[in-house]
């Protein structure tokens, strides 16, 4: 992995979220996996043990990386040991997310998401008849 030195003049991040990665400098590997399980009520009443990670197949599917079907030659030249950024702005870093200033040689990212969402129905108007 090549070598560089970072100069960053200014970062403007408002938040970072679980499992997001700022990095600003070489890195060897970035590993990050943000497992989420939402549940949106209209009624906020809540259980313990209700909702468990290990219940949803989404969780525990394996996931495959894709295979590369051509091969990929890189060929890469670094003219100056240096990064220079003047200005690097992010509102809000999102779960498993990076923003990576420098050098890398491996990177793997993961998120699995599972939204629940539990509305009251209305009954059915019929309009006045029954």
């Amino acid at each position: 992995m090549c070598r560089r030195t970072s100069h960053i003049h200014k970062v403007d991040v408002l938040s970072v979220d679980a499992s997001s990665v700022l990095q600003i400098g070489d890195s060897q590997c970035l590993d990050a996996v943000s497992n989420i399980l939402a549940v949106q009520r209209e009624k906020a009443i809540f259980y313990e043990n209700e909702f468990m990670f290990e219940d949803y197949s989404a969780f525990s599917i394996p996931l495959v990386a894709p295979s590369l079907t051509e091969p990929i030659c890189i060929d890469t030249f670094h003219d100056c040991p240096y990064i220079f950024v003047r200005n690097v702005r992010v509102p809000f870093l999102a779960a498993a997310s990076v923003v990576h200033i420098g050098s890398n040689e491996s990177i793997s990212l993961e998120t699995r998401v599972v939204n629940i969402r539990h509305l009251f129905r209305e009954e059915p108007h019929t309009g006045g008849r029954r």
